[in-house]
């Protein structure tokens, strides 16, 4: 009787292991699913927010005589600049495109989150996971959080450049030229595939890039990880509510840490044979608009990328927890 209960129980721990390993694919495809939905909603939502921020920072030029960051545009080959308030670019953009001007370029930004969205936010979910499984089960140390929201960063920069450099080209242009070069993205990435100078561009483009994924991916999600395991044993909260104090104590992060990088990614997207690289591009403005340069359109590079952080997170536990309830496991 005993031998029979211990080969029955025997079968039962096989059966579990053979079922968990026949699991983790899709396990793996649940974090990368739940990271492509969160990321891609949440870019909608900040759309708006982008467009302004990407015309201030290509557009822009600061006065230290105002307080306001959005003092002055200057569209290329003017000869003077022309004073306007972040108000004026919003109305140009309404008169010049109406309402939908506002999400110039999503589609370019959509699938750019279906593939670099997938691969920052999603792969540091698995690389976390992995981990904590050959630990079995134990926490993470605070460096392997941070680094894993590193590495997932680095990997992720190659997938964002193309769509990053579709998506500014079709804002600028629009104020530029009066229309896109690019009628949607894949009509820009044939473009950019038979351009030969985009390996070129892209090059120039790679330090920014990598520079700013990395210190997002830190200080957003690095960031959430580690102040959730710091504090959510000591709190009596809700697992929602704890979600939405954490991102935003992130989001505040990466609020911080964006601004400067963000502009010097976007100058040498849009001119790259003005901005050779990053070096190149922090000197000359440096030069030419002092370090207030750095942050033009910060106030609303601060707001898209507070709001942007906070969505992506709070929707990714929101997805996974449905995914668990529909699937009624929570590893599934």
């Amino acid at each position: 009787m005993m031998e029979n209960r211990a080969e029955a129980a025997s079968a039962t721990v096989s059966a579990s292991a053979s079922v968990s390993s026949k699991k983790l694919p899709k396990s793996v495809g649940r974090q990368l699913f739940c990271a492509g939905l969160s990321a891609s909603l949440a870019s909608g939502v900040t759309a708006p927010l982008d467009v302004i921020r990407i015309r201030r920072q290509l557009f822009g030029g600061l006065s230290v005589t105002h307080s306001s960051l959005f003092c002055y545009y200057q569209t290329p080959g003017a000869v003077k600049n022309a004073a306007v308030s972040g108000l004026d670019i919003i109305k140009r953009t309404i008169v010049m495109e109406g309402l939908q001007g506002f999400w110039t370029g999503y589609s370019s930004e959509a699938v750019r989150q279906w593939t670099y969205g997938v691969a920052r936010i999603g792969l540091h979910r698995v690389f976390t996971q992995k981990l904590s499984e050959q630990k079995n089960g134990q926490a993470l140390m605070y460096h392997e959080l941070i680094g894993c929201a590193a590495v997932s960063g680095v990997l992720a920069v190659p997938l964002q450049i193309p769509f990053d450099k579709i998506k500014i080209r079709q804002i600028k242009d629009m104020w530029y030229q009066g229309a896109p070069r690019y009628r949607h993205v894949f009509h820009g990435l044939s473009s950019l595939r038979s351009c030969p100078q985009f390996l070129a561009d892209f090059q120039k483009i790679l330090p920014a890039a990598m520079a700013r994924t990395v210190v997002n991916n830190v200080a957003g999600i690095g960031t959430f990880d580690v102040v959730k395991q710091t504090m959510s044993p000591r709190l009596d909260m809700s697992k929602a509510s704890q979600t939405v104090l954490f991102s935003a104590i992130s989001s505040c992060c990466v609020t911080m840490c964006m601004a400067p990088l963000d502009s010097l990614r976007n100058r040498i997207i849009a001119s790259p044979n003005r901005y050779t690289g990053l070096t190149m591009a922090f000197l000359k403005i440096m030069k030419e608009e002092g370090p207030l340069g750095l942050y033009r359109g910060a106030s609303v590079t601060a707001g898209a990328n507070w709001i942007h952080n906070f969505i992506i997170l709070n929707l990714f536990e929101v997805a996974s927890s449905n995914w668990d309830r529909v699937c009624g496991n929570e590893h599934y």
